[in-house]
């Protein structure tokens, strides 16, 4: 039993001591590509009068977002007859709500409240329609 104990501690040190190694060279990865980018920033404005700033780190829900709109399929829209103004307004509510809810669906978000809002504006085309 003490040889099984043995080797899980020689495996341990052996994990800390790569986990170590992989910690110190993505902090040298990391200052090389910092060098670089400041770099190749200076050489922008100095060059071409081009001042370009470092990206904003992005957000976890926008990358959501993002991931979600592009693999979303884009379905065609549906030709609507000629309508009155008020109900032309309703449906653009209506697709806007409708994104909204794909949006909220793929960040994981809440969506009682704008499936609501989509029935009642679905309720005022049927009845604008009658």
């Amino acid at each position: 039993m003490s040889s099984t104990l043995d080797q899980y501690r020689e495996a341990k040190q052996s994990w800390l001591k790569l986990r170590n190694q992989a910690k110190k060279e993505l902090i040298t990865r990391f200052h090389e590509v910092a060098a670089e980018l400041n770099q190749i920033q200076r050489e922008l404005l100095e060059d071409f009068g081009e001042k370009v700033a470092l990206p904003a780190k992005p957000k976890k829900a926008a990358a959501k977002k993002l991931v979600a709109v592009v693999s979303a399929p884009v379905a065609p829209k549906a030709v609507v007859p000629k309508q009155s103004p008020a109900i032309a307004a309703l449906h653009k509510k209506l697709d806007g709500q409708q994104k909204k809810l794909a949006e909220a669906k793929a960040a994981g978000k809440p969506t009682k409240a704008i499936e609501d809002r989509i029935y009642e504006i679905e309720d005022d085309i049927r009845l604008a329609d009658s």
